[in-house]
């Protein structure tokens, strides 16, 4: 968490924002983020840390502080949001910017950026972003660096934004379609609002909870006769033959164990850009991604439809030359096919749902050295880089750069028993690069993939997979973009 002083009003931003739950689970969440302050709104809760960066400033000013950065050997824990001693921390008057935005800018799916100061009169900057009137998780940042801000800014401004930021920002940003943001008229919001956005501790602290052993023994033992008095019915219950359980009821819907098909997968990359070309005149293409399972975290939150599914996204730029207003319709009359799209500001993206590419499989995880020598000797005689490297769960992940053409690719990644692929994608020099991993099977019920656009048998003994065809390959019984009814949603 940061402090930014916004037309003299401080605020507090970089906040993380979960689904709100009681005071117990606010404490537990509050202690296992190490972020002990929080503000509630609606739903929503954003958890705030100390600010140590202002702590730091303290620190280096009056030279004291341990070798971490704290003042005088605090561990953040015990800091307050500005990074002073938390017992000495009154939150009154420090209420959340995001919140603050919330009130002021009119919008139901809005990004703004503003700048302020920070403690030590260093420039600051925060972006925040909100969709129907609450907070994304990790839509409350906070930056020190103006080039970064910006730049966070302009990589998320394309994707359907009503875009918002403080009049010493517009210049630089641009200010075609940029609300300015009057910063004392938010301060006056931000005062209306009061309490109702300041934050406040999530869990008693450590230190206020102390006392003396033998007073909490004293206590603890008086608890525990209560107790025992009041549940008496229910511990003469325990010595009474217990009474029969029903065993549960198991759901009659079957369930299967399914993977990623890779053939399948890029088999259906192939087929949706040749439904969906994705050559626009005057535009240069950035990227062009086939995902098994649609995950963006922006683009996915404004086509919720897709997460999950299949989907082929395309990246493009505006080539250097070309005027605006009029490539801007020419890639909307192109882009009108897909299922969604947005064209602004010399940027564009477009989705399509392809078919779907899960497949029932029995086979366990493989040993990593077997699937490095089976990659190897479909992949990597054919002068594919191979590389492969561990996430922070401890499992593995494959990257193959520069294998061929999608069709050379169906044969021979479709063939590697063990490999499960996850995504292939093209930047705009050219060349596939597949994402994959040792196959992690997945256990789904019938109505679960039929949500996702698979046909299910469900009778006994058939031994094919969900959608599967008699060659082995994944199908489904609702179209090539899996039952969904094609739509556009492109804006300027």
């Amino acid at each position: 968490m940061s402090v930014i002083a916004i037309g003299g009003r401080r605020y507090a931003c970089g906040l993380y924002w979960l689904g709100r739950g009681g005071a117990r689970a606010t404490a537990r969440t509050a202690r296992r983020l190490g972020r002990p302050w929080c503000v509630h709104h609606g739903e929503r809760t954003g958890f705030a840390a100390a600010d140590t960066r202002a702590a730091d400033t303290r620190a280096e000013d009056t030279g004291a502080g341990d070798a971490a950065g704290s003042p005088a050997g605090l561990d953040p824990e015990g800091l307050g949001p500005e990074g002073l001693h938390s017992e000495s921390f009154d939150p009154e008057g420090l209420g959340a910017l995001a919140l603050a935005l919330l009130e002021h800018v009119e919008g139901a799916f809005w990004m703004a950026l503003v700048d302020g100061e920070a403690a030590d009169g260093r420039d600051r900057y925060a972006l925040v972003k909100a969709r129907d009137g609450a907070v994304l998780a990790d839509g409350d940042e906070a930056f020190d660096d103006r080039a970064a801000a910006v730049a966070a800014f302009e990589r998320a401004r394309t994707l359907g934004w009503a875009l918002f930021a403080t009049p010493g920002l517009l210049e630089e940003l641009g200010g075609s379609g940029i609300a300015p943001i009057d910063p004392a008229a938010l301060g006056e919001t931000a005062s209306r609002l009061g309490a109702a956005i300041a934050l406040r501790s999530a869990a008693p602290s450590v230190r206020r909870r102390r006392a003396p052993v033998a007073a909490a023994i004293g206590i603890a033992a008086l608890a525990a006769a209560v107790a025992v008095w009041l549940q008496r019915d229910v511990l003469l219950s325990w010595l009474e033959s217990p009474a029969p359980v029903s065993a549960p009821v198991a759901s009659s819907e079957p369930t299967f164990a399914v993977s990623v098909d890779g053939a399948a997968l890029i088999a259906a990359c192939r087929q949706a850009l040749i439904d969906n070309p994705p050559f626009l005149p005057g535009w240069r293409i950035e990227r062009i991604e086939c995902a098994a399972r649609f995950a963006d975290v922006e683009l996915s939150g404004v086509r919720p439809e897709l997460a999950g599914r299949p989907v082929l996204l395309a990246r493009w730029r505006l080539a250097s030359g070309h005027a605006e207003a009029v490539q801007r319709r020419v890639a909307e009359r192109h882009l009108g096919g897909w299922h969604a799209a947005m064209v602004a500001d010399g940027r564009a993206w477009a989705l399509a749902p392809m078919a779907p590419v899960l497949r029932m499989t029995e086979v366990a995880p493989p040993a990593l050295l077997e699937l490095r020598r089976a990659v190897d000797r479909a992949l990597g005689t054919g002068g594919a880089r191979i590389g492969y490297a561990r996430g922070a769960d401890g499992g593995w992940s494959v990257r193959i750069d520069d294998p061929g053409p999608l069709p050379r690719l169906a044969r021979l990644a479709g063939g590697i028993e063990g490999l499960e692929l996850t995504a292939l994608s093209r930047g705009e020099t050219g060349g596939w690069r597949l994402a994959g991993r040792p196959a992690a099977p997945v256990t789904l019920a019938a109505s679960q993939l039929r949500a996702l656009g698979v046909a299910v048998d469900e009778a006994p003994g058939r031994g094919k997979g969900p959608g599967e065809r008699s060659d082995g390959a994944a199908g489904s019984g609702e179209g090539p973009a899996g039952g969904h009814q094609a739509e556009t949603d492109h804006g300027t």
